[in-house]
């Protein structure tokens, strides 16, 4: 191998590997800045990918769609492993200081991948070894390097893992309060007022919510972790809450209404989950139809006082934007707006 190929070689190599772990630390310890430049391309083009395919599907089935989270995470992980891997052997072999240890000839280049795979993941086999002391400084950079990303990994599956179960558990939680934003209200009516209850569980809303939206920024993977059942999905239960809201804050007589912080900090963290849940991938709301806005028939019909109707417009209208982000959200992950 010519000295110019070889260092083509090790430079190569060490751009590779500098941008995995820049993308590993990104990803994995820079929290609340999102994903990496490399798994930020992975997640969004396998997403569409696998949206694609789903939309084409006859029968409509969200096997792909449910799917998706894991392979992507999965996805991401053996990236991460494999370009690493391919960067320090590029290095090694440039290197040329790569023997067989029993005979002393020179390591072939699948001989040189091989011994940059048991470097990397510290497996310490000896059958190969470098003959030149700073390569063999290198090697041990290599195992100490591919031991850290092997266990930032790792670390990184099972938080991502445990932030799908908080986020499914309050989407459930939810759920619980009502099918649709409607219900929520109804099911704490009496028919003079609202349950006091109502008012003890808005306060406790806001700070699960912020725990999920803080998730989504510190784990962008978890956008594409989608339940089989509505119920426990997230974008659709923090849609119906949002509506909820709107219609206690704007819609319902102002001496019936919950107390105004209590509706005010729902909304506020709702803004707070749409800009970490969404960010990166929407455009501007405001070109787009909003989608239809909460009836308010049904809260009328069970005897609940209701506020000027031009005010509820003036209100529906200056809320269609972040309505247009929540159908977004609701859609890219594989919904309906009306489910």
């Amino acid at each position: 191998m010519s000295s110019a190929v070889a260092a083509l070689c090790i430079v190569l190599g060490a751009a590779v590997v500098v941008l995995v772990a820049w993308d590993v630390v990104s990803t994995t310890l820079t929290l609340g800045e999102g994903a990496g430049p490399l798994t930020r391309r992975v997640l969004s083009s396998g997403w569409r990918q696998l949206m694609r395919l789903h939309r084409g599907r006859a029968d409509g089935r969200a096997s792909l769609l449910t799917a998706g989270g894991p392979v992507l995470m999965v996805t991401t992980v053996v990236l991460w492993v494999g370009a690493f891997w391919t960067g320090w052997s590029l290095v090694f072999v440039g290197s040329g200081s790569v023997v067989e240890f029993s005979s002393g000839r020179s390591a072939s280049v699948a001989d040189v991948f091989y011994y940059a795979g048991f470097a990397v993941s510290s497996l310490g086999v000896g059958d190969f070894v470098s003959t030149v002391p700073g390569w063999r400084v290198a090697t041990a950079v290599a195992s100490f390097s591919g031991l850290a990303l092997l266990t930032l990994s790792i670390t990184y599956l099972f938080s991502v893992m445990s932030a799908v179960v908080t986020r499914r558990a309050l989407a459930t939680q939810l759920h619980a309060l009502g099918g649709s934003a409607q219900d929520l209200l109804l099911g704490s009516w009496d028919g003079d007022r609202f349950d006091p209850v109502l008012t003890q569980q808005l306060l406790a809303l806001p700070g699960q919510l912020a725990t999920v939206a803080e998730q989504h920024l510190a784990y962008p993977v978890l956008h594409f972790f989608r339940s089989r059942r509505a119920e426990a999905e997230a974008p659709l239960a923090i849609a119906r809450l949002d509506d909820a809201a709107l219609l206690l804050r704007f819609a319902v007589a102002e001496h019936v209404r919950p107390p105004g912080p209590a509706v005010d900090q729902v909304r506020r963290v709702v803004d707070r989950y749409l800009a970490t849940a969404t960010a990166g991938h929407d455009g501007p709301a405001e070109e787009e139809e909003p989608p239809p806005p909460p009836e308010v028939g049904r809260l009328a019909a069970a005897g609940m006082p209701l506020a000027d109707a031009g005010s509820w417009r003036c209100a529906v209208e200056e809320a269609a934007p972040r309505r247009v982000r929540l159908r977004r959200l609701v859609e890219d992950a594989g919904w309906d707006w009306e489910a």
